[in-house]
């Protein structure tokens, strides 16, 4: 079920092309019996008429409900910078066999659930540790909503000058989030790309080397006891 709706839209711009060819079909029929009778006969009202007739037959043939132009789900596809967590790492992957699914990674510093909006500063990350977050989600291909489905991560694509110019980072490209919070597009350079995947393999060896500190003191302790 969870490919229903991107299917759906895959038959609709099926149906829309027939319908197109069905058209111009029958204009070409119009136009050739015309030519074949004689002109005069068959004026420009006669063929007008004999058109939109064809047209809107073929269109009950075909009728779908897909609207004029479908939303892309690609555009989310990008790493963002969070304005209330500044230097955490914000990347969204839609996925390719499925466009109307998602999968979030990132960072964030402090302990889950920690309510206090901190940033991902070399301060901030020595004092309170760092941790590697991720979420799956869905894209709504009508209306171009994104969900995690936590009633926290609900948004929309917002497109830069696409709305009032007195609301934040209107100007901008981005995901704006039901809370007001828009993540922009991050424009990443090579040496930009090398340095996250650089930092997130140090935020997953420090998740690593964490556990087994504590479970090395667990087994001294145990040893301790036994002794």
């Amino acid at each position: 079920l969870k490919n229903r709706h991107y299917h759906k839209h895959q038959y609709c711009h099926l149906a829309m092309f027939v319908r197109v060819l069905l058209n111009s079909a029958c204009l070409l029929c119009t136009v050739v019996n015309g030519l074949k009778i004689g002109l005069p006969s068959l004026g420009w009202k006669q063929i007008q008429t004999k058109t939109t007739g064809a047209a809107i037959g073929a269109a009950f043939l075909v009728s779908c409900s897909l609207p004029s132009a479908a939303f892309d789900p690609t555009v989310y596809d990008n790493s963002y910078e969070d304005p209330l967590h500044p230097l955490c790492l914000r990347s969204i992957s839609v996925k390719k066999n499925s466009p109307n699914e998602f999968h979030y990674g990132g960072t964030a510093v402090g302990r889950e659930g920690d309510k206090v909006l901190r940033g991902c500063s070399n301060q901030e990350i020595q004092e309170f540790g760092i941790r590697r977050t991720s979420f799956d989600g869905t894209i709504d291909l009508d209306t171009g909503r994104i969900s995690a489905g936590d009633g926290i991560h609900e948004g929309i694509w917002e497109p830069a000058n696409s709305v009032a110019h007195d609301k934040n980072l209107g100007d901008v490209d981005g995901i704006r989030w039901n809370d007001g919070n828009k993540w922009i597009i991050k424009t990443k350079s090579i040496g930009t790309k090398a340095g996250e995947f650089i930092f997130l393999a140090y935020v997953g060896l420090s998740t690593l080397a964490g556990f087994k500190g504590a479970w090395d003191g667990i087994q001294r302790k145990r040893q301790e006891a036994s002794s």
